[in-house]
């Protein structure tokens, strides 16, 4: 029951509404601008400093959401081909729930034109986000999609067939598609500008003065 709590904090994509509640537009996350800049610096001397960049975030496997072997060597080549026309340099960084085979094949199908992350490294997470021209993120993860609209770049989603249905992701794609904050991810790069998304400090914000 709503009541039960003073105030209730909720993606929009949840359909969670009352007067307590505080509705997000994707989900709320710890990063901030100023951390993200902090880490600029992180990955520089690993990269070719005569190119930009195009950085590929992977997430892992949901139910939801098949991480096959097909399905992303679908993602890779198409990330890659991307790389190779574009003349950038591809970055990759995986997260907490991608695989140890998806990190392998990540580097046998693009270690020659991407800097592969093998470990979940936060400093070259936040170092990427900062570098990038571009980011590409698969779809299973709200979160780490949402913590990448705070950079104002253009967003790639990397899509994966479902297994079940994905009702909840597919209303968090719909508005952050009619924010201009996300494109799916296909043969073309292009460059977008959009209202940087700082949920977590305008809700904060709303809170602080409930509280006076």
């Amino acid at each position: 029951n709503l009541n039960n709590f003073n105030y209730i904090i909720a993606p929009e994509h949840d359909g969670l509404f009352g007067e307590n509640v505080f509705s997000t537009k994707g989900a709320i996350h710890y990063l901030t601008k100023k951390e993200i800049n902090n880490h600029t610096d992180y990955l520089k001397d690993r990269l070719n400093t005569n190119k930009n960049y195009f950085l590929l975030i992977l997430g892992g496997p949901t139910k939801h959401y098949d991480y096959s072997d097909e399905n992303i060597l679908n993602i890779f080549n198409l990330f890659n081909d991307l790389v190779k026309k574009n003349n950038l340099q591809g970055i990759v960084v995986p997260s907490i729930r991608t695989p140890k085979d998806i990190i392998s094949l990540s580097k046998n199908k693009l270690g020659s034109n991407s800097l592969i992350i093998d470990k979940v490294d936060k400093k070259a997470y936040l170092s990427a986000l900062s570098l990038a021209k571009y980011i590409a993120i698969t779809c299973d993860s709200i979160s780490m999609i949402s913590e990448a609209a705070l950079t104002g770049k253009p967003i790639y989603v990397a899509d994966i067939p479902t297994k079940k249905n994905d009702y909840r992701i597919k209303k968090f794609k719909e508005l952050f598609t009619k924010l201009n904050i996300i494109k799916k991810l296909d043969n073309k790069l292009e460059t977008w500008h959009y209202e940087i998304l700082d949920e977590t400090s305008r809700i904060a914000g709303e809170i602080k003065k409930k509280l006076i």
